[in-house]
């Protein structure tokens, strides 16, 4: 526990909400690894969707080449982990910054709303408007299964639901945005207020606890296994074991002993992967007592693992792996391509195939593949025309005001692409 009470330094870095970190405190640069995890992240839930979620053949190997994808799910406890990562590490580089909290709200504002306010009125204005003007649809597969209100405040995540019909292909995913909120209000002032030691300490608690917080509501609160899924104390190990990184980064002498002990560090990575093999093999479900209690915890270890080789071990397999070009394309919309492939997969199947998803015949793989083309084309139009100019309004707003940063030697981080 020694190394816990060494300073964490501030550097002059980007922000990371988009995928840029320094690779060495003081360092302005991208880091295209960490795109390529954002890629592989929403890689693996389009893949459960667009796969395990729909109708294959009847044949056996439909049924091992759709049970390959069950864990794709988990691509959510990487964008957990790398939120954690990414987040947690702008606050700690900006937690002596006078703008701490100003500036960090704005920055997220101008990320996360925009794009995710338009999505949950479309889907608002869309029942309403299918609703009055064609009675023959029926009304529970349009409305939402609680006030949209609850979606604009992302409370969806604190009352149990099911999701049917539209519902379930447009809004049901955004149960993960609430969890991110709410980790945006918890996390800044833990940050700013506790010592580098004392703050740790919390992180290492709640990467403990959280486990036994899944299995009590589990075993003891009414729809307890939808809850484990997807409450913020359910799914805090993920994001602070993230934060836990995200701090021995900055701290010179841990980062230092993970260099030095790379072969370590992939027994682990190795180590953790047999362990999804059981997951996959035996509980691929969400929502299984072993998944939900240890599988979750589980899932963080290993892609905090494959996070930390990527990044420290540059000519690793994995480095490799998450520089790849389309990889880290796919990471940089991930964010509009996360809120929109469900829907786009069930319209396209919906209108020109008249069925639900299915990728067990040519028409419906053809269908499928055409969904994934329209869901990328469509982010990638959000993203350059939308998102990343408010991306860099949002930014404008510094942590350092431009005299104080120049004083103590900050560089002013240039906007994310």
């Amino acid at each position: 526990m020694g190394v816990v009470a060494e300073t964490v330094q501030a550097a002059s870095i980007p922000e990371m909400a988009t995928g840029n970190r320094s690779r060495v405190a003081g360092a302005s640069e991208r880091v295209p690894e960490l795109d390529g995890l954002r890629g592989l992240a929403i890689l693996l839930v389009i893949l459960c969707h667009y796969i395990s979620n729909s109708r294959g053949g009847s044949s056996l190997p439909f049924a091992y080449f759709s049970r390959m994808f069950s864990l794709g799910w988990s691509g959510v406890d990487l964008f957990f982990v790398l939120s954690g990562f990414l987040i947690g590490g702008i606050l700690l580089d900006a937690r002596a910054a006078p703008n701490y909290f100003h500036a960090f709200y704005v920055r997220r504002v101008h990320r996360i709303l925009p794009v995710y306010y338009v999505w949950i009125s479309l889907f608002a204005l869309t029942s309403f408007l299918l609703l009055r003007f064609s009675p023959e649809v029926e009304a529970t597969h349009l409305q939402s299964p609680m006030p949209v209100a609850y979606y604009y405040l992302f409370f969806q995540n604190l009352v149990s639901a099911t999701y049917v019909g539209l519902a379930w292909y447009w809004i049901s995913i955004t149960w993960s945005l609430a969890v991110e909120e709410q980790f945006y209000l918890i996390t800044p002032p833990l940050i700013r207020f506790l010592s580098p030691r004392r703050l740790t300490s919390v992180l290492i608690a709640v990467v403990v606890l959280a486990p036994v917080v899944r299995y009590f509501a589990m075993t003891s609160w009414p729809g307890g296994r939808e809850a484990a899924y997807i409450l913020l104390p359910c799914r805090a190990d993920s994001l602070a074991l993230g934060i836990l990184a995200a701090v021995a980064w900055r701290t010179p002498r841990v980062k230092r002993w993970l260099a030095a002990h790379l072969r370590l560090l992939r027994f682990a990575l190795l180590a953790l992967f047999s362990g999804l093999l059981v997951l996959l093999k035996w509980y691929p479900t969400p929502y299984h007592l072993l998944t939900q209690t240890l599988g979750f915890s589980w899932l963080a270890w290993f892609y905090a693992c494959l996070m930390l080789l990527a990044l420290l071990a540059t000519e690793s397999w994995a480095a490799r792996l998450f520089r790849f070009r389309p990889l880290r394309e796919l990471g940089t919309v991930s964010y509009c391509v996360y809120l929109i492939h469900f829907l786009v997969l069930a319209a396209c199947h919906r209108l020109i195939l008249g069925s639900a998803p299915s990728y067990g015949d040519l028409p419906g793989a053809g269908v499928t593949l055409l969904a994934f083309t329209l869901t990328i084309g469509i982010a990638k139009l959000s993203w350059k025309y939308f998102e990343q100019p408010l991306l860099r309004r949002g930014q404008a707003c510094s942590y350092w005001p431009a005299r104080q940063a120049a004083d103590v030697g900050l560089v002013a981080p240039k906007a994310a692409t």
